[in-house]
Order: structure tokens, then C-alpha cells, then sequence
């Protein structure tokens, strides 16, 4: 036998008065194939009055039966056959769905032999018959007592299976046989030889039309075999198995030497049988009017004792009868099993097959599981999937939650850290806003303190800058500073040119002045009388540095006086490029007319200074005037 197998197989469970069999099918495109397979012995006390007693001990054994062939069964379908259950044909008027299922549960007890409240049934509308009532319909009806059904799923429940429906086995094997039927227009007799009974049924284009128990299943053969001969059923079985009977052997051809009598006690038995058969045959036929022959018989189930029976009920009915073996009519897995073994039991297995293959259907008819039980496993299944989702809330929420809590503890740590700084910095706040006020009152006193101590550092600076450039024949009268534009004016007295001239070279090489030279508003004439009371000069005008004629110069002062007979002219105006004047340069360059020297020359020019950048880029203090601006206005925006 096949050991574990860790796979859960959905499966069909057959179950006997004294045999279980099982089998678990898997389907690769539409090829079926059989993966497990098993038969087992189950006690015979776990029956009683057609249903079971027992159901925690057959669960048990079915469990047992199922490990020792390796396997997991998760759902299984279950058979119902014999006196157990009944099927049969009604006719009711041509009416819709919801009228035929009001109809027939007002009518049931009509069709059925079970008490009232005991009942559980399905139904199926049959296709129209040729040449039938078109008023009509045919209904296949299917019942059972449903304290048989509670003691199947009590069963299933025992073993640790979920019960997925309750079958007929007449049915159950037709699912197995019906793609092999397609096509066939006669009707098809199936004949399943079960332990106390051999359910007989018939089938035409698909259809069920016919179903008839005989009383005369293996164990009822068995055991009239054992009384024609004297012995017990198990005698017989053994007789049997032992020197098996070939029912088939023409009677020319026995030896009426030998000891005879089992082969008499068999054929006895079986014409009982084949007498059975035939009036069930006749049956349908006459049922049918006799417009629905009878094809092929199908033989199945425990009779695979009896060698070449379906050869054997052929000759004696005149009809086709084939022995239906699983093994061919199922791929099987390779490798679990031999097919040695697989034909030993195959005969026994097309209604588990049969059952199995529903599995496969998506909508499943003829089933005698009750509504009720499905609509108890949808609750259950509700209560469950609530719960999870009630869990899945709960377990967020406590997430949630924890996480919540976690932020409100930060949060409100960092609250108190900030009311802690808050109250250690309110003192310094109240002060401030105290103080506002009085700042942004006297911010115009401040600017104007700031401009002041700017500019009364220029003056120095300038004077030391200008003391140093100036040489010692350069007289400085006056000097003015216009802070706006940066521009220093400056006035004066040079004894000759060449020291006028080297004075503008040395501001020019000063890191602090730029653009030095005569400017355009430079008004500066020829020298006229001057120190002493001196003699009065003749000035001329038109250029920012000139030179005019004295007649009478004063003492200490000497003009630059024209040419006899011309008027007085004005040098050109001159900016001075920085870098332009060098050592030795000819001054006559920057002249372009003759003039005589005067004993001296009164000058006047402007140049532009960088002397307050520098000094307030460099000076700190300034730089800390600046910051207490830049903190005044903080203040004042605040």
C-alpha cells in the first residue's frame, strides 16, 4: 500500500453494510486522473435500520482506512443506495420553477414512504420524452430519511471530513460512464452488485429514467450458496475463492465424475438473478411503451468472485453485458500503485469515482445534503470570518492606539520641555517688551548719532592722507568734504608747476583717493596781488586751472603772467588717469601751450576719495554700529 501522502484530496466515499470504498481523482485539461484509491473492511454493527449507528466508530475506521492508503481526504460526497433511499419519476402539469418547487413540497408525502418532518429530497426536471404530453413534465425526484443524512454527516464530522453531499450510487456511477455513452441511442442498464442488495438502474440519452433494488446483493448470494451446501456464507466465500466458477462452461462440457454441487448451488442462485433482471428490463420497457429498448447492461461492483458473470447474464438475457472496470476508463498515477492491484479492485470502485468527479461540477444536483446543513456552514463560516475580522479591528486599533499614546507621551513631553523654556525665558520677554517701546522712540536719534560718529572719523583720516601726499613747496588753504559723493575740494598755493603737478602724482598713488585731477567746476585764475597788501593781478577765466598777467604783485606771492600782448588763457581741463604720471615725466606733456612762469599759482581742483569705505570695511567699531543698527531694526519689525 501507498504510505502518506502530504496532499488533501477532495474525495468519493462509498460506503457498504461492510465495505468502504474511496477514491481521489485530480484532473490535468479535461483528462481525469486517479491519484489514491482504497478499500477497506468496516464492521457490520455500525449499522442498524439502513442508516448508521455508529458514527464516531465508522468515523474512526474511515480514518484509519484512509491513512493506511495515504490519504488526506479534505471534503468528501457520500453514497446512498438500497432501501435507504428512493428515486423515482413524477409527472406534474408543465409549470415554472417556483410552481414546481411549491408543488412538489406540498405533495412529497404523496411520493415518499418517510414520515412527515423526516424528509429530505432533491429534484431535477427531466428533458421532454418524444411523442410525450407537452402539458406535462417529468420530474426525477430523490429522497431520503434525513435522520440518515444526520448520521452520514455525524459521520464525515467524526473523521475529521467536510461532508459535501449525499449521493445516489446509481447516479454517482453514471457520472463516471456518461462521456463513453455519448451518442448512444438505446437505453443503458447499469447493474451494481453491493453487499445486500444489487441496485439496478437505467439510463437513456443521459437521463435517468428507471431504478430497481434487488434483493440479492453478494452477501444474500453468498449465503443461499452456503445453505444449498450446508454451510455457513463465509464457507461458501472460501469454497468460491478456492475453486472458482466458471458459470459460462457448457453443461456437455462438465465432468459428472467430480463433486459438482457448488456449481449447482451457484447456478441455482443466479437464475434468481438473471429472472430479476430480465423482469426488471421488461419493466422499463412497458414503462416506456416499449419506444425505449434496452442496449447494454454494465456490470459492477462486489461480483468479481464469480468469473466471466457479465459473459454469463449476456448469454442468458440476450443483451450486451460488459464488466465497467475503473482501470479502464481512468488514467491512473503510475507509480502508487501496481495496476496488478488496481484491477484486483477496480470493479469496486466506479461509484467512489463517480462521487469524486462531482467535486468537479460546479453546480451539483441531486443532492441530498439538506439545506439547512449549508446554511449552518455558511453561518459558522460567517461567525468565523467575523471573528477574524473583528480580531484583524481589534488588533488594529490596539495599533493605533499604542501608536496614539506613543505620540501623546512625545507631544506632551516636548510641551512641558517648551512651557520649562517658555517660563525660564518670560522674565527676559516682559523686559523686552518693556523696552520696545523706548527703542523704536528713539531709533531716529540713533541714526543720526551713527551717521555723526561715521563721519567725524572721515576728517582725520582725509587730513593725515592729504599731509602725507602734500609736498613742502604746496600750500593747503582750504579743504571740503561732500560725505554723499565722497568728493574732497581742495584749495591752494604752489610755488611752480612741477610742485602743483607732483602733488596731483602723489594723490593720484594714494590707495585712498581715485579720479584725482582738475575737475570740471574748477575756477582757478592767474595769481593776482596778494600776501602784504600786495599788488592786485589781472585774473583770467574759461578753465579749471589758469594763469593771468600781475602787474603788482603782493609780497609772498608770485603770478604766472601771459605773453606780452595776449590775454590771459586757461589751461585745458585734465582728468588724471591713476598710474599716468612717472618719475621724470615731461610736464610739458600735459600742457599744450607755452605760458611764463609766475613766482607762484593759485590752485583749486577735486578728487574723489574711497578713504570712508575703506575705513568703515576695516573699522570694528563701525562694524558693531552696524550689527546695533541691524538689532534695532529686529526690534522694531518684531
Amino acid at each position: 500500500m501507498a504510505q502518506g501522502a502530504a496532499k488533501k484530496y477532495d474525495v468519493g466515499l462509498d460506503l457498504t453494510s461492510n465495505e468502504l470504498r474511496c477514491t481521489a481523482i485530480s484532473r490535468r485539461g479535461k483528462e481525469m486522473i486517479l491519484e489514491r484509491f482504497a478499500v477497506g473492511e468496516i464492521p457490520s454493527s455500525v449499522f442498524a435500520a439502513g442508516r448508521v449507528a455508529e458514527p464516531g466508530q465508522l468515523g474512526s475506521r474511515i480514518k484509519e482506512v484512509l491513512k493506511e492508503n495515504g490519504i488526506v481526504a479534505r471534503r468528501a460526497i457520500i453514497s446512498l443506495s438500497g432501501k435507504a433511499a428512493i428515486t423515482r419519476i413524477i409527472e406534474l402539469p408543465k409549470m415554472g420553477a417556483a410552481q414546481t418547487r411549491q408543488a412538489i413540497s406540498l405533495q412529497i408525502n404523496q411520493y415518499v414512504p418517510f414520515p412527515p418532518g423526516d424528509t429530505v429530497y432533491d429534484y431535477k426536471v427531466l428533458p421532454a420524452r418524444e411523442g410525450a404530453n407537452p402539458a406535462m413534465q417529468e420530474v426525477l425526484l430523490v429522497a431520503t430519511r434525513a435522520t440518515t443524512v444526520d448520521s452520514l454527516i455525524a459521520t464525515m464530522r467524526s473523521a475529521g471530513i467536510e461532508c459535501e453531499g449525499i449521493k445516489i450510487t446509481s447516479l454517482a456511477a453514471w457520472n463516471l460512464i456518461e462521456s463513453s455513452m455519448e451518442g448512444y441511442t438505446s437505453a443503458v442498464g447499469l447493474i451494481d452488485m453491493r453487499d445486500t442488495v444489487t441496485d439496478l438502474s437505467f439510463f437513456l440519452k443521459g437521463q435517468f429514467r428507471l431504478s430497481r433494488p434487488v434483493e440479492l446483493g453478494y452477501n444474500n448470494i453468498l449465503a443461499k450458496v452456503g445453505q444449498l451446501l450446508g454451510v455457513s456464507a463465509q464457507e461458501a466465500e472460501e469454497y468460491l475463492k478456492a475453486d472458482p466458477v466458471d458459470l459460462t462452461i457448457p453443461e456437455d462440457e462438465i465432468d459428472p465424475t467430480e463433486d459438482n454441487r457448488l456449481r449447482e448451488a451457484l447456478l441455482s442462485v443466479f437464475s434468481g438473478f438473471v429472472s430479476e433482471l430480465i423482469r426488471s428490463i421488461r419493466y422499463y420497457e412497458s414503462q416506456a411503451q416499449r419506444t425505449e429498448r434496452v442496449g447494454k447492461m454494465l456490470l459492477f461492483g462486489s461480483g468479481a468472485i464469480f468469473p466471466n458473470l457479465a459473459k454469463y447474464l449476456e448469454d442468458q438475457t440476450g443483451l450486451e453485458v460488459t464488466d465497467l472496470s475503473l482501470s479502464s476508463m481512468l488514467q491512473y498515477r503510475q507509480g502508487t500503485y501496481s495496476l496488478e492491484h488496481l484491477n484486483k479492485e477496480s470493479s469496486k470502485l466506479p461509484v467512489a469515482a463517480g462521487l469524486c468527479l462531482e467535486h468537479f461540477k460546479k453546480k451539483k444536483i441531486l443532492n441530498l445534503m439538506p439545506p439547512s446543513y449549508y446554511t449552518k456552514a455558511i453561518n459558522k463560516q460567517i461567525v468565523v470570518i467575523g471573528l477574524v475580522i473583528l480580531a484583524c479591528i481589534g488588533f488594529w486599533y490596539y495599533s493605533v492606539d499604542k501608536d496614539l499614546n506613543s505620540k501623546i507621551a512625545t507631544l506632551n513631553s516636548d510641551v512641558g520641555q517648551k512651557e520649562g523654556e517658555a517660563a525660564r525665558l518670560k522674565p527676559a520677554a516682559d523686559d523686552f517688551d518693556a523696552n520696545k517701546s523706548d527703542i523704536v522712540a528713539q531709533r531716529p536719534k540713533f541714526n543720526q548719532i551713527f551717521a555723526l560718529f561715521k563721519q567725524q572719523r572721515i576728517w582725520p583720516e582725509i587730513m593725515d592722507e592729504v599731509g602725507n601726499r602734500i609736498n613742502d613747496r604746496v600750500w593747503l588753504d582750504q579743504i571740503d568734504f561732500e560725505s554723499s559723493t565722497n568728493t574732497v575740494s581742495m584749495e591752494g598755493v604752489a610755488v611752480d608747476r612741477v610742485d602743483l603737478y607732483q602733488f596731483l602724482i602723489n594723490l593720484d598713488r594714494s590707495p585712498y583717493f581715485t579720479n584725482t585731477g582738475v575737475s570740471e567746476n574748477a575756477d582757478t585764475g592767474g595769481g593776482g596781488g596778494g600776501g602784504g597788501g600786495g599788488g592786485g593781478g589781472g585774473g583770467g577765466t574759461g578753465g579749471p586751472i589758469g594763469r593771468g598777467a600781475s602787474g603788482s604783485p603782493g609780497p609772498g606771492t608770485t603770478a604766472i603772467s601771459a605773453p606780452a600782448g595776449a590775454r590771459t588763457q586757461p589751461l585745458q581741463d585734465y582728468k588724471l588717469p591713476r598710474g599716468s604720471f612717472q618719475p621724470g615725466a615731461s610736464i610739458e606733456d600735459f600742457f599744450q601751450r607755452d605760458f611764463q612762469l609766475a613766482e607762484s599759482i593759485v590752485w583749486k581742483f577735486e578728487v574723489t576719495t574711497d578713504l570712508q569705505n575703506e575705513i568703515v570695511n576695516q573699522d570694528t567699531a563701525v562694524q558693531d554700529i552696524i550689527q546695533i543698527e541691524e538689532v534695532i531694526e529686529d526690534v522694531v519689525n518684531t
